[in-house]
């Protein structure tokens, strides 16, 4: 069951008043946010050219 203070963090999010990357790290601050997703975007490209195709795991 979802609880009221749930609800509301899930509201915040969708509307874009809090940012969240993929590593559960949450801002208010876009410029915070974007740099968040800038910085995961450069560890994604990373893994990629050591040939990662998932978390740690070498593509064959």
């Amino acid at each position: 069951m979802t609880t009221p203070e749930q609800s509301q963090q899930e509201r915040a999010l969708e509307t874009g008043q809090v940012y969240q990357d993929a590593e559960g790290r949450r801002t208010t601050d876009p410029g915070t946010g974007a740099a968040h997703a800038d910085s995961e975007a450069d560890r994604n490209a990373e893994h990629l050219r050591r040939g990662e195709v998932g978390p740690r795991v070498p593509e064959e």
